[in-house]
């Protein structure tokens, strides 16, 4: 009996140790043909090395010298390595990891990227052509630097989840903790000093709703586009001033929304003061707007306090019949 056991054992340890050569020399095709495919796009794909570890539990893939850059986009990242962890019996659920210092470049600027810490998760499903389930991040004590500024931040996290069956909505959760803004960008926001150093909190949690699915064609042909957004929250509080919104919106073609949008707004008298150093928006606008604002705050009761809906059309902005702006059309690129 001992031997029927034994030799049971070995079989299965033979059929497990196959499987695992199979996925990584698979592993050890499958980039250089996705990197070779990216190549024939018009994509720069460069890497110094590559190596599949991690027998028997694990598939460890680790790309050294990484650079991956869209010229159809104008983004671009590039580090020392990235890695892929995988275990064996779950190749759906990645594990990212990334160097301490990195670089990420967009059509608007490059920016410098350092971290004390950094775990990113992603499971997509098990099909043929899979698609995004969930994903995390998680990142201690950033750093991102540009040109002559540095604006670093205590914690990041961010998540997404995508809805049951053939959903394409996705949740997404994003906080940020202690943001400590460049000393420029302060010093023009806030040319008094009365306002703390950290932007105390910055948070997010919204529906959005694509024209496609995020699966792999979504990083090697086109980005989908958000069709809908629904925003449970969005919420940023800087010493004495606190902005919260939330509503539904639809957006077209062009990235335009429509909808409404409830905005609540404590010491907004501030904050207009603040877009007033930012140059958002026209002197002469600013005065109409904070007219009308003082109107409805003062209705509630409560001055230093506002609890408004925007309505949006095509993309602009109005309270009421009163025009007060437009919205930047959402595409993602």
């Amino acid at each position: 009996m001992s031997r029927i056991v034994i030799y049971v054992a070995a079989l299965f340890a033979a059929i497990y140790a196959g499987y695992w050569v199979v996925g990584w020399q698979g592993a050890l095709r499958a980039i250089p043909a996705w990197a070779e495919d990216r190549r024939l796009d018009g994509w720069q794909v460069d890497y110094s090395d590559l190596s599949v570890r991690g027998f028997p539990s694990r598939f460890d893939t680790t790309l050294s010298d990484l650079v991956l850059a869209d010229p159809g986009t104008g983004w671009s990242w590039e580090g020392p390595f990235f890695q892929l962890l995988a275990l064996s019996y779950r190749p759906n659920h990645l594990i990212a990891v990334l160097p301490e210092t990195h670089q990420l470049s967009t059509p608007l600027e490059k920016y410098q990227i350092k971290q004390e810490q950094a775990r990113a998760s992603l499971v997509v499903s098990l099909d043929t052509n899979p698609q995004i389930e969930r994903s995390t991040v998680i990142v201690d004590a950033p750093v991102v630097s540009g040109e002559g500024w540095e604006t670093r931040a205590e914690t990041l996290r961010f998540a997404t989840r995508r809805g049951e069956g053939a959903s394409m909505t996705h949740t997404l959760g994003l906080e940020a903790v202690n943001i400590r803004p460049a000393e420029t960008t302060k010093a023009d926001l806030d040319p008094a000093g009365l306002l703390p150093g950290d932007i105390e909190t910055l948070r997010l949690d919204a529906d959005l709703t694509f024209d496609a699915p995020w699966d792999r064609s979504a990083l090697e042909q086109r980005r989908p586009q958000i069709t809908a957004l629904q925003l449970r929250e969005a919420r940023a509080r800087w010493g004495g001033m606190e902005l919260r919104f939330a509503g539904d919106l639809q957006f077209d073609a062009f990235g335009l929304g429509t909808g409404e949008i409830n905005v609540q707004a404590r010491d907004w008298r501030e904050m207009l003061r603040v877009a007033e150093r930012m140059s958002a928006a026209p002197q002469a606008a600013l005065t109409l707007l904070e007219r009308a604002l003082e109107s409805l705050s003062d209705l509630s009761g409560r001055p230093e306090t506002l609890d408004v809906t925007l309505t949006v059309r095509g993309g602009r902005l109005s309270i009421g019949i009163v025009p007060i702006g437009k919205l930047p059309p959402l595409l993602l690129r």
